[in-house]
Order: C-alpha cells, then structure tokens, then sequence
C-alpha cells in the first residue's frame, strides 16, 4: 500500500515537474512596434517582462550578435531547484543595455536574441530575436543663412538643410531648460521642383528674459538619438523694456477682478490679493490654453507679406511694458505685457493682421473674448478684450477681413483691443512684423518663392 501511495505521488511529482507550457517573454512596446531597435551614440536600454506559470522562470540569456561577433548582455538565474521547480507564475524584469562606445559596435545591423527557460524537467524555452540597427552618425547641419541681427523681444528666421530625417529640429535660444531659454521648431521648405531635398526653415524669437547674449543655434536629432548643432554668425541685439505704473481703483476691482476670480475660485474677500491671484494664477492657466491652441500651426507660410495694425488705432500701451500694480501707495502685483493696448473707437471692427486660420475662439480669462489666429511655421497673432466674435475655429481668414468688434471683456479697463504675437510660445514685438521691410529682409527671404 505504501509503495503505491509513493508511486502515485512520484507520477504526480513528474506530472508536475514535467510540464511542457513555455515561459512568457516581453520586450517592452517600443521594441516590439518597431521593425529596427535604433541605437544611437547614447546607447539603448530595452526592458523585458518574463514569467513561467508552471514551474517558473529559471534562467534567461541576452546576447548581442554583431558584425565583430557576440557581447552577453544579460546572464541571470532565478531561484529554484532540480526537484520542487522555482517560483510558478512569479514575474520578472531585466533591461538589456546596448552601450555602442563600451562594446566598439560599428554603425550597422546587429540582433538581440534572448532565451528564457524554466524549471521544468523539460527545460522549456522561449526564444526572441530583435532586430537591432546602430547608428552613432549625428546628422550634418548646414546653415545657409548669413550674418543676421535680433532683437531682444524680437523675430528672426534661419534658413539650414539636414542630411536625414529627424525626430526633431529647429533653433535653441540659451540653454536647454534654462530659464528664459526656448526651442523654435523646423519646417520644410518646398523647392521650386517640389522637393524638400532637406531644406528647412526656423522662425525664431529671443524671450525678452531670456539669457544676456543668449547663444542662438541650430539644433538637430536623428531618429537614432543623435545629436548635432551648426551656429551661423547672428547678432543679439540688448534693448531696455519700458516699465509701467498702473493704479487699481475700486471700480475696477468691483467690476472686473471680482467676477474674474469667482469664476476661478478665488476667494474675494480682499480684493487686492484677488487680484494678484487673477494676475498670476489665472493668467498663468489662460497662457497654458493659448500654448495649447498655437501648437496647432500649418507647415507652411499662410501670411502674405507685412502685418496689418489695427486701422485707424492708437497705441496706448507697447510690447514688454514691466508692470508694477498698486492699490493706493501699495504694490500688489506685477506682470509683464506682452502685446500692443489699441485704442479707436467704441465697438471698433476688428481685423485679422494677415491670413491665417483661427485655432482659438472663445472666453479666455483676462483676454477676455478672444481670438487666436495661425498664419502657419509657428507664428500666430491674438486679439482680446472684444465684445462680438464673429470668427470660429477652423475658419480660414484673409488679411484685414472682419473678426469681431473691440470691447472691455476680461481684465481690460475700457473698450480697446490686446493685439499680440506668438513665434512658438513666445511673444514677440508686432512693430517689426508690421514693417514691410523688416518681414522682407528677415523672413520673406528665407521663404520659398510664391507660384507664378
């Protein structure tokens, strides 16, 4: 009877321990979307799930096979033992780190291949193969543009060509992550026969807070990760921004700041402090959904030559103004003005300043009713504070036709319109994009002649 019992148990034991299913084995998404893995300079970490819901994961194996033979990348066993198996359905990760300057790769193909297997007594495997391509080749950069003068606060564009496709290109003003730095994306540039044959172009701008002699340069990656930066001889401007006294009256704050802030949540029982929550707080959100509305740029030029002022308008407050908002003798807030205060009269038509098309449409904040123009490679105009919107999103627009009429909405303190101008996220001074010269000699140049 005993030895039966143990002989059951043993043909359980080898059921058991016998088990024919496979480990699990996945790479991470990137890896398994891609037909090549791209290695770069920088190197590659890919990530792998294993599991084994029998007798569990015992052993895996990441070798990298390329042209000057193989590198072991990973060699692990998991705990486990001959006659009870490992750990059933435990899950496992491991990254597989492909370094081209510590294993001397050479740019070309190579393939991953990991082997997983697991504790049972029939040494299942699992096995995969990726594909992998290195390429340690930053792209070539040139810059076919010439000696150029900017602004600080101003525009600017630059003309360059590539050498491959990238993940991303275009100028870095300062450095990366700096404050008052900024990045200003590349477009193609179609040539006469319809090709991009590599040509792009930038239209940039210096952040009026960005770094003293900002260093502006071209910057390009690859899709491998790879990185390459070309300067051209350029000249940074320094202006002294015009400082701003403004005096909150109690009218003001009534009519204006304390609906702002009840919209937003803002406690209104002191005034002064709401206003300086609606002043930062809400205008901070307000510019997040104008960014947010920009970034929706068409790839090519819509605007046709200069700029158009407001007609007939008076400018009462100018670009870059600094700020400084007080109650009486007490300072409460402070901000900067980016756009141009245009006065006419009462409920004046507003106009588009060139063609575009209309990405934001709607109640923003401090701006107001708003209306938000794209005119394409990253440059758009804004129009606040209007009583009547006639433009919706998605409409295309010609310069100078209707878009509403001039108003006090938001935190405006008379009938005027907030004209303002946007390359990338940053804002510029219109005076330049309103000469017909300056947006000749700076950035008609650079573009691609118009079809005949």
């Amino acid at each position: 009877m005993g030895l039966a019992v143990a002989a059951i148990a043993a043909l359980g034991l080898a059921w058991v321990r016998a088990e024919g299913d496979a480990p699990s084995l996945l790479s991470d998404e990137d890896a398994r979307d891609a037909l090549d893995v791209l290695v770069g300079a920088d190197g590659r970490e890919i990530t792998f799930a294993i599991s084994d819901a029998g007798s569990g994961v015992r052993s895996v194996v990441a070798v990298l096979i390329h042209a000057r033979g193989e590198d072991t990348l990973v060699e692990t066993t998991y705990p486990g033992s001959w006659l009870f198996g490992g750990e059933s359905g435990q899950s496992f990760e491991f990254a597989a780190v492909i370094d081209p300057a510590e294993q001397k790769l050479r740019d070309g193909d190579a393939i991953l291949s990991v082997e997983v297997r697991d504790w049972s007594w029939r040494e299942n495997s699992m096995r995969e193969e990726i594909s992998v391509r290195v390429d340690t080749t930053p792209p070539r950069v040139t810059v076919d543009t010439g000696l150029s003068y900017v602004k600080r606060g101003g525009s600017g564009s630059v003309r360059y060509e590539v050498s491959e496709p990238t993940a991303f290109d275009g100028v870095q003003v300062g450095p990366v992550d700096a404050e008052g730095s900024a990045f200003f994306r590349g477009f193609p540039v179609d040539s006469s026969d319809g090709s991009t044959r590599g040509a792009r172009i930038a239209i940039f701008a210096v952040p009026t807070d960005a770094p003293h002699q900002a260093d502006i340069r071209v910057v390009a990656r690859d899709t491998a990760g790879n990185f390459a930066t070309a300067g051209w001889p350029i000249v940074l401007k320094e202006r002294t921004l015009p400082q701003g006294q403004v005096t909150l009256h109690k009218k003001f704050l009534d009519d204006k700041v304390t609906p702002l802030a009840r919209a937003d949540r803002i406690p209104t029982d002191d005034l002064s402090a709401a206003f300086h929550l609606v002043n930062t707080q809400l205008r901070s959100s307000n510019e997040k959904t104008l960014r947010a509305a920009t970034r929706d740029t068409a790839g090519k030029a819509l605007f046709r030559g200069a700029f158009h002022q407001l007609r007939n308008s008076m400018v009462t407050s100018r670009f870059g103004e600094d700020r400084r908002y007080f109650i009486g003798t007490k300072r409460v807030s402070r901000a900067t003005h980016f756009g141009y205060d245009l006065a006419a009269t009462a409920r004046a038509p507003i106009t588009a300043s060139n063609d575009g098309r209309v990405v934001y449409s709607g109640e923003l904040g401090i701006y107001g009713e708003c209306i938000v123009i794209d005119h394409g490679l990253g440059v758009a105009s804004l129009y606040g504070h209007l009583s009547q919107r006639d433009a919706p999103v998605g409409v295309s627009v010609r310069k100078d036709e209707k878009l509403g009429l001039s108003g006090a909405t938001g935190l405006a303190g008379g009938d005027h319109l907030h004209f303002a101008m946007l390359v990338g996220e940053t804002y510029v001074d219109p005076v330049e994009w309103w000469d017909p010269k300056w947006v000749k000699s700076h950035i008609e140049v650079r573009l691609p002649a118009p079809s005949p």
